[in-house]
């Protein structure tokens, strides 16, 4: 009897000891899929700055803007007196035909950096000129663009304090069962006495 306690406490230990390094297995693979996953939503922050018209002046306002490729310009004026639109001078973009209420978004993609002139086509003689500025991405954005589209392709780390406390029950588990083992073979000892 004593012999098959200790074939199982054996065995349990054995068994707690595969639970155990498994658990450190997934904190390493969760550290670097995590370092993966705030790249990639780096890449998907892009920012939206706004452009609105001064009526008054004939001007954009702001009338010059620096950006990062992957953000996006919204051209956006209601109820002005004089109708405007916004006009890349190489056809970039274009807002359309003057108007008095625009809303108009232009994205700049990867691979578009550079300074681009716009005008309002019946303001471009009173100065109703605009500049916006395009940097590139940084690097390790760029690099980054290889990742699923979609966040949920991702496999999600399991939380390390999870593993832990998975890992402290287990460990309680075995020493409790191995502890119960011991003490019903002393009981069957004595018994057979």
């Amino acid at each position: 009897m004593l012999m098959n306690n200790q074939c199982i406490q054996i065995c349990l230990v054995t068994i707690l000891l595969v639970c155990l390094s498994g658990s450190n297995a997934e904190q390493v693979e969760g550290i670097s899929t995590q370092q993966v996953d705030s790249s990639f939503q780096d890449v998907n922050e892009s920012e939206v700055f706004v452009v609105t018209v001064d009526s008054t002046n004939l001007r954009f306002t702001p009338d010059s803007i620096t950006v990062t490729e992957k953000d996006s310009v919204r051209f956006f004026w209601s109820d002005e007196i004089l109708p405007h639109n916004a006009v890349e001078r190489n056809g970039l973009f274009d807002s359309g035909e003057t108007a008095r209420n625009v809303d108009y978004t232009y994205t700049f993609e990867v691979g578009e950096n550079g300074t681009y002139e716009y005008i309002c086509e019946p303001h471009e003689a009173v100065g109703m000129i605009g500049t916006i500025v395009v940097e590139p991405l940084p690097e390790n954005q760029e690099e980054a663009e290889v990742l699923p589209d979609d966040k949920d392709e991702m496999i999600e780390p399991q939380s390390s304090a999870i593993n832990s406390v998975i890992s402290l029950g287990l460990v309680s588990i075995a020493i409790g069962l191995s502890g119960f083992l011991t003490l019903a073979s002393i009981r069957s000892s004595s018994a057979l006495e």
